[in-house]
């Protein structure tokens, strides 16, 4: 399956999307709300691209490459007169949402964008809204945080804006964040993430702190695995396997 981007002749795997098919390439396409490991949702609208039919019948069309599937015989453009109006134009929005956002002001100028046509949001912060933690949270299971609000007015938010019952401090929407948005500090054997405190698990094998005992917990629940399976740290883990696989070699 042979896809033509940017003039190039790439083969496709079954099952890419022109994202990936861009990426495995070495071709860039600016993201915001794709991450490794989560379902696509093709919100931010930056990795928008032309794709033209095979054959080169009808106009190009504009679409999300994170979202279409790579097809045999199309052609790709990823950084035509026309995309680069369109990502400054979703820049010059995202300015105005998240003046602060470091990330959004380097991809902003890399499109010609040195500040925002548009009315600043009042007491902003650096969210965008790109669902990235909200769906990290989803596949870790807690599903302790969703989007509220709409329009300008838009926020990722706890159910109700109450106590967050339902998050186990995994960390999984902070790490995911491309924008740094979710404050999360881990001091000692206490993290705090979403205005509450968290006991972190303590090593068994090096002492050192390791996840929280509700994600320890909530990993147990759901793998059914006792939790002195998650007493571990990742880097003892990869130690410990190892040294069981150089002890299988000696054997």
């Amino acid at each position: 399956m042979i896809v033509v981007i940017n003039g190039r002749d790439l083969h496709a795997r079954p099952g890419d999307s022109l994202l990936d098919l861009a990426r495995r390439t070495g071709i860039d396409i600016p993201t915001l709300c794709h991450h490794e490991g989560l379902e696509e949702w093709g919100g931010c609208r930056l990795c928008l691209v032309e794709v033209a039919r095979p054959g080169g019948h009808g106009a190009a069309r504009v679409v999300p490459a994170c979202l279409f599937p790579a097809r045999d015989g199309l052609r790709v453009d990823t950084d035509t007169p026309r995309i680069h109006r369109l990502r400054a134009g979703v820049l010059d929005l995202l300015l105005a949402r998240c003046p602060q956002s470091d990330t959004i002001q380097e991809l902003a100028l890399q499109y010609g964008v040195r500040r925002t046509s548009f009315v600043e949001r009042k007491n902003p912060d650096k969210c965008i809204l790109c669902n990235v933690c909200v769906r990290a949270c989803t596949a870790v299971g807690a599903n302790a945080i969703g989007t509220a609000g709409r329009g300008v007015l838009g926020e990722i938010a706890l159910p109700f804006h109450d106590d967050p019952a339902a998050c186990v401090g995994c960390g999984a929407c902070a790490l995911s964040c491309p924008t740094g948005a979710i404050d999360m500090v881990d001091t000692g054997f206490k993290r705090r993430i979403w205005q509450r405190d968290f006991e972190r698990v303590r090593c068994s094998a090096c002492g050192r702190p390791t996840l929280t005992q509700a994600h320890a917990a909530h990993l147990a629940t759901r793998s059914g695995l006792p939790a002195e399976s998650f007493q571990v740290c990742d880097r003892c883990h990869r130690e410990q396997a190892g040294a069981r696989f150089l002890d299988l070699l000696g054997k």
